[in-house]
């Protein structure tokens, strides 16, 4: 190569690099803001997960013109278009898909008895924390916080009493404890 074509190719090179890290940079944004976006999409649920929990939770059909009503009425909190509030999500084409705060919602949802823990006072759960470790206790007290079960357990081995215990963190345990 004589040097005239070798440096103009170091040169196209070079600027094919800035165009591609540019391109690389706007990639990045795009995945930043989409994983912002699925994260603040979980703290909502929209109208067919509403009608999915409460036939899950008490085998009520309830239909969509319910949940509407219960939105106009101001129950289930602040509307969002969910094509507007999160658009880098892979969205459903077709209808506006509306969703409410999950907060809002899952308290109106168990007020109006469509929604229930997990678990129920006495059930043996295990416990599973961050590190793997499992722990057995009784359900002892359950409450609906800021759109999440809590539990109150009560470790079997000890007796001592842990609060605020995300639902996630449970299961239910039947049988023998050694075959866990």
């Amino acid at each position: 190569m004589k040097r005239k074509e070798l440096e103009s190719t170091i040169k196209n090179t070079e600027e094919a690099i800035k165009v591609q890290q540019l391109y690389l940079k706007k990639l990045y944004e795009q995945l930043e803001a989409l994983n912002e976006q699925e994260k603040e999409r979980k703290k909502y649920i929209s109208s067919k997960e509403i009608i999915e929990l409460i036939y899950k939770n008490i085998g009520k059909n309830v239909n969509l013109s319910t949940i509407k009503r219960w939105a106009d009425e101001g129950f289930l909190g602040e509307v969002i278009d969910e094509k507007e509030k999160f658009w880098a999500l892979h969205l459903k084409q077709g209808k506006k898909r509306f969703l409410y705060p999950k907060m809002n919602a899952f308290n109106f949802l168990y007020e109006k008895g469509y929604l229930f823990p997990q678990f129920e006072v006495l059930d043996r759960v295990m416990i599973m924390d961050q590190n793997n470790n499992s722990v057995i206790g009784i359900v002892v007290d359950s409450c609906l916080q800021k759109g999440h079960f809590q539990y109150t357990i009560q470790i079997e081995e000890t007796f001592a009493i842990i609060k605020d215990i995300e639902e996630s963190y449970l299961s239910k345990v039947t049988g023998d404890v050694d075959n866990i």
